[in-house]
């Protein structure tokens, strides 16, 4: 074996078209992606005024787009309180080594 990638082809639906999907996840993990999407889309048209394809795709997209948004700006302050924790817990040790 190379040890490259091996790519798995999806055939997978989304707002009742069908897309062939290649990568080199797991084609469960496709899958999910893809069902995801769909479901978002669906819950997007149901909501929606509009019912053009492009309008929904977009809207979705902004949608999911917010969420990773929000959960990398939580990972962000969650990282930099644990940082800062870490380097309180440093300095206190640094200070309880140099008293010692």
């Amino acid at each position: 074996m190379s040890g490259l990638p091996v790519e798995n082809k999806v055939v997978v639906r989304i707002f009742g078209e069908e897309y062939p999907i290649t990568g080199v996840d797991d084609s469960t993990y496709i899958s999910r992606v893809a069902d995801l999407v769909d479901s978002r889309m669906q819950e997007v048209a149901h909501q929606s005024r509009s019912k053009a394809r492009d309008k929904i795709a977009i809207l979705t997209a902004l949608s999911l787009a917010s969420e990773l948004l929000d959960q990398s700006d939580k990972l962000q302050q969650v990282t930099g309180k644990s940082e800062s924790s870490l380097d309180n817990m440093l300095d206190r040790l640094d200070d309880a080594l140099s008293s010692s």
